[in-house]
C-alpha cells in the first residue's frame, strides 16, 4: 500500500507540477520622472512634495528588495518653476532620460501644457496636485491621471462655506490661469445653484500683474452699495501667492476691503510665503482657504513625523497625494511585470482602486480622476495657518471647529 501511495503521489505530481515562479522583464533600474514646482509661486508646496517623494522612493525600493525583485526605482526630479512652458521642457528632458512614467505635483496649467506631448509619446503622467476641470487640461481616457478630484468638488465646498457663515454676497477676483479660471467656473455654478449673489467677477493678468490698484478699486466700487446697506459681503480671492501682494497694497491704501472676510482656493492654504509677506494683514481678513482633506491614516501620521524631521514642516495634502502618486505608479509597474506603457496603463485603475495610502483610497473615475475627497478649511489666525472647519463630500455640510 505504501508503494502504491508513493507511485500515485509521483503520478499526481507529474500531472500537476508546481507552477514555475512568475517571471519579470523589468529593467534593473526603473526610471520614474518627477515634476515639482521647487521655485516660483507654488514653491513652498514643491519643497514639501519633494520630501514625501524622497521618502516614497526609499520605501518603494525597500519593498521591491523584500520581494527579491532585482530592480531599483530611480526618481528623476525636475523643477518646472510653476511655469507651464517649463513643465513641457522638463517632461521632454525626462523622456530623454527614458522615463515612460512621470508623477508630480503639477499645476493645472502645467498639466494642460504637457498633455499633447505626453499623449503623442505615450508617457503616463500621475499627478497629485491639479484639480481643474478635466475638459480644461486633458480629454478623458488619455495618458494623464490625477489622484485628486476635479474642481467641481472644490466649488461646491466653497459655496457651502460662504453660506454657512451667512454670506450671500460674494465679490470674486480670479487670476487668468488655467486652474484659477476652472475654479472660477466651478464656484459660479455652485454659487448660482445655492442662490448666492455674485457681486463682482473680475480677472487679472497672471503672473504679470504686480500692481493691484485697479483690482482693489474695482472691488471697492462693487461692494460699496452693499456695505452702505449693511448687507454682509465677502471677498473670494481666487489667486495664488500674489494675494500677499494685493493684501499689502490694500493695507497701504487703507482699503475698506480689509474690513471684510476673505476666502481663497486651495492654492493659498498653508502657504508659507503669504505668512512671511502679509501674515498680519491676512490675520485681519481671516483669509479662509479650502483644501482637500486626508484621513489620519498611519501612513499619513508617519509622513507628518518624517517630513517634519527632514524639513521642519508638516506635509500638505498635495505632498501627501504626490507620495500616493509615486506608490500607485510603482505598484502599477510591478503588477505589469515590465516597463511597458500599455501594461502599466492596464494596471493603474485596479491598483488605484485597491491602494490605500496617505490620502486614503485613490480610486479613479472613468476620466482618470480621483472619485471624491472630503475638504477642510484653514485660516490665518495670529499670522499662522490653523485648521478651522471640515466639509463632508457626502452631505455637503461644513462643520466649523473654530468660530471666526
Amino acid at each position: 500500500m505504501i508503494v502504491m501511495l508513493l507511485i500515485g503521489g509521483g503520478i499526481g505530481y507529474a500531472l500537476h507540477p508546481t507552477p514555475p515562479p512568475l517571471t519579470s522583464t523589468l529593467p534593473s533600474v526603473i526610471p520614474i520622472g518627477v515634476l515639482l514646482s521647487l521655485t516660483g509661486d507654488f514653491s513652498s508646496y514643491g519643497v514639501r512634495a519633494q520630501a514625501t517623494v524622497n521618502i516614497a522612493q526609499t520605501e518603494i525600493n525597500n519593498y521591491t528588495a523584500s520581494l527579491g525583485i532585482p530592480s531599483t526605482f530611480k526618481f528623476y526630479i525636475e523643477d518646472f518653476q510653476t511655469q507651464p512652458s517649463v513643465a513641457l521642457t522638463s517632461l521632454q528632458s525626462l523622456y530623454s532620460e527614458g522615463c515612460k512614467v512621470v508623477i508630480g505635483g503639477m499645476t493645472s496649467g502645467a498639466m494642460a501644457a504637457i498633455d499633447s506631448y505626453a499623449d503623442t509619446n505615450q508617457i503616463i503622467v500621475i499627478d497629485g496636485t491639479s484639480t481643474a476641470a478635466r475638459a480644461s487640461i486633458a480629454p478623458p481616457g488619455d495618458y494623464e491621471y490625477r489622484v485628486v478630484p476635479a474642481a467641481e468638488a472644490e466649488g461646491a465646498a466653497l459655496a457651502a462655506a460662504f453660506m454657512s457663515k451667512g454670506f450671500t454676497n460674494v465679490a470674486m477676483v480670479s487670476a487668468e490661469d488655467t486652474y484659477s479660471l476652472s475654479i472660477r467656473d466651478a464656484f459660479k455654478s455652485a454659487w448660482s445653484a445655492a442662490g448666492g449673489n455674485l457681486v463682482a467677477d473680475i480677472t487679472y493678468a497672471y503672473p504679470t500683474t504686480t500692481d493691484f490698484t485697479v483690482v482693489i478699486n474695482t472691488l471697492e466700487t462693487q461692494v460699496a452699495p452693499l456695505l452702505s446697506a449693511g448687507k454682509p459681503v465677502a471677498i473670494f480671492a481666487n489667486m495664488w501667492e500674489d494675494v500677499a501682494t494685493m493684501l499689502s497694497q490694500a493695507n497701504t491704501s487703507n482699503s475698506t476691503l480689509l474690513n471684510l472676510t476673505w476666502f481663497g482656493p486651495d492654492t493659498l492654504s498653508q502657504d508659507t510665503v503669504i505668512i512671511q509677506n502679509a501674515g498680519a494683514i491676512a490675520t485681519r481678513v481671516k483669509l479662509i482657504s479650502v483644501q482637500l482633506a486626508a484621513p489620519l491614516t498611519f501612513e499619513h501620521l508617519a509622513l507628518n513625523q518624517e517630513v517634519n524631521q527632514s524639513i521642519g514642516q508638516i506635509p500638505d495634502i498635495y505632498a501627501l497625494a504626490t507620495y500616493d502618486a509615486a506608490w500607485v505608479a510603482a505598484l502599477a509597474i510591478l503588477n505589469a511585470g515590465k516597463y511597458d506603457v500599455a501594461a502599466i496603463r492596464a494596471a493603474i485603475p485596479t491598483v488605484a482602486a485597491k491602494y490605500w495610502g496617505a490620502t486614503g483610497n485613490t480610486q479613479l473615475n472613468s476620466s482618470g480622476d480621483r472619485v471624491t475627497m472630503d475638504m477642510e478649511f484653514w485660516a490665518v489666525l495670529q499670522s499662522k495657518w490653523e485648521r478651522v472647519a471640515t466639509y463632508s463630500s457626502v452631505n455637503q455640510q461644513v462643520t466649523w471647529l473654530i468660530q471666526l
